[in-house]
């Protein structure tokens, strides 16, 4: 008899074990079976964390305080399973020689694996008893794993920069179409999948640290308690993944408020160049081979040699672990350009930025320590920002876009001018519509998946969609795109036979509009 307990529970477990070091599935099998298992302090397998995340830093450490999992046996198919983490701990570093040479062996040891788990799996599945519809239960189930963490904090750590991040709590979880937490059913051929992914009070500290590696005074944080919300869309066809799919990732703040002080901004230049000059770890890709694998199978393959989204990989080849079952597909619509399309979008309702002077004292009247005092210089807002990023590989073609749609730069502290004309250094009227900037994002609220106009890998039908006047309906002040196509030969009208080969084009296009800069006279005098 076919019971859910029997699937579920490997299924969990092999995953914990995985990613935790020391782990025995077998003490902790009877507590789920009665709905609920904890763990405490329990270390992470490093490397396989820096395998899956493809991350460009090494961790020296991971740590986990508590871990539970929440198994609703009696409401398996209205409420997901639940995987609860409070406080996690990670400690990071730039990667040297010999890490990089040890993750080259360890990748190198994984594909093997991977190989020889899909050839068992092949082997295996026409043995497997289950009937069809509890596989799709059990695929349900997995898909919908949620997973929330509470206390995220990072600690990254180059010569004397001391980086902290601290998360206050992630919930990744699985949307319906309107984009809220949802348990949904994915159809196993013709696979539509949508991902949430949501951040609260996100707080990033730099400070400095002594001879000793001490920081003598914290400084006030860079980013305060923002939140975040990513959404994630993965669409394409079990029979055909290997050769098409779109994934879509959109990325939205409401307000985002940076500050910087002049003891910290050199230590963000240095970052910066660092990050410019990083590149995640490359992970060569292992060829499929059609003949060995069944349809689930080939899904899961196909899908571990993209980009996955945030977070996918952790359930993703559970998969592979169940039996597979012919379905239906629907028709597929002829007008889908093959290739696997990838399409990024950043978004930010308010931006602030404020720079602030700031210099060491020593306060007597709390006994002598050092402090640091600050003093305002400039405040940026910006307003109705987005940037997007969309390629499509097989065709050769990259379109960036970015905008803008409200900008006020004012002097602070003794800059600032008693007079409200000579106030703002730079300025702009404020756009009419608030939400234009996120128009055919996944953040648009009238948009829908099935109208395939958010991206276009024509160029001709690309401008006739993207007019100038569209782009500054979405940022009135600033809009700026970039396309990066392959222009058709040229053929000879005689023979009909191209002369040339088609060659890589990039087209740049700014458009501006709103702006006014005033420079005043009492800003200039007083330094």
């Amino acid at each position: 008899m076919f019971k859910l307990e029997s699937y579920i529970t490997p299924i969990l477990l092999n995953y914990v074990a995985k990613y935790v070091k020391n782990f025995r599935d077998e003490d902790a099998q009877v507590s789920l079976w009665e709905g609920e298992v904890t763990f405490q302090n329990l270390d992470l397998r490093l490397e396989v964390l820096e395998e899956e995340l493809n991350m460009p830093v090494e961790l020296v450490s991971g740590h986990i305080h508590e871990l539970s999992i929440q198994v609703p046996w009696t409401k398996l198919m209205s409420e997901p399973v639940k995987i609860v983490i409070n406080t996690i701990e990670f400690v990071a570093k730039l990667p040297d020689s010999e890490s990089k040479q040890r993750r080259a062996s360890f990748q190198q040891e994984q594909r093997s694996k991977a190989q020889r788990t899909q050839d068992e799996a092949a082997e295996q599945q026409p043995k497997s008893s289950a009937p069809a519809s509890s596989s799709s239960v059990v695929n349900k189930i997995i898909n919908n794993i949620t997973l929330q963490c509470n206390n995220i904090i990072l600690k990254y750590v180059e010569d004397d920069i001391v980086v902290s991040m601290n998360v206050q709590c992630l919930n990744f979880t699985s949307a319906g179409e309107d984009w809220k937490p949802a348990m949904v059913d994915v159809h196993p051929v013709s696979v539509v999948m949508r991902k949430l992914l949501q951040i609260s009070d996100l707080t990033i500290c730099l400070d400095k640290r002594n001879t000793d590696g001490r920081i003598d005074v914290c400084q006030e944080p860079v980013l305060y308690r923002c939140s975040l919300e990513c959404r994630v869309l993965r669409k394409y066809n079990a029979k055909t993944v290997s050769t098409s799919s779109t994934t879509r990732i959109g990325v939205l703040t409401k307000a985002l408020d940076i500050n910087v002080s002049s003891l910290q901004f050199p230590m963000m230049m240095r970052l910066a160049k660092m990050l410019i000059e990083l590149k995640p770890a490359a992970s060569e890709e292992e060829p499929a081979n059609p003949n060995n694998q069944t349809e689930d199978t080939t899904e899961s393959h196909a899908a571990q040699q993209e980009a996955d989204p945030p977070g996918q990989s952790l359930l993703w080849r559970a998969w592979n672990m169940l039996p597979s079952f012919e379905a239906e597909a629907p028709p597929t619509v002829c007008d889908e350009r093959m290739g696997h399309a990838f399409d990024i979008g950043i978004y930010a309702e308010e931006l602030n930025f404020q720079l602030k002077n700031s210099e060491y004292f020593t306060d007597q009247s709390m006994g002598g320590i050092k402090r640091i005092r600050y003093t305002p210089i400039l405040r940026i807002s910006l307003g109705g920002l987005y940037y997007e990023r969309s390629e499509l590989k097989e065709c050769d073609w990259t379109n960036v876009k970015a905008g803008l749609s409200s900008m006020c730069m004012e002097p602070m502290g003794a800059y600032r001018s008693e007079e409200q004309v000579d106030r703002n250094l730079v300025n702009t009227e404020s756009f009419i519509d608030e939400r234009s900037f996120i128009d055919k994002s996944l953040f648009d609220e009238h948009y829908m998946f099935a109208d395939r106009m958010w991206c276009s890998y024509n160029y001709e039908d690309y401008v006739a969609r993207n007019t100038d006047e569209y782009m500054l309906f979405r940022s009135p002040v600033l809009a700026f795109d970039i396309v990066e196509h392959r222009v058709p030969p040229k053929t000879n009208h005689t023979s009909h036979h191209p002369v040339a080969e088609s060659q890589l084009r990039i087209q740049y296009r700014v458009l501006s509009a709103g702006i006014t800069f005033h420079f005043s006279q009492s800003f200039a005098q007083k330094r």
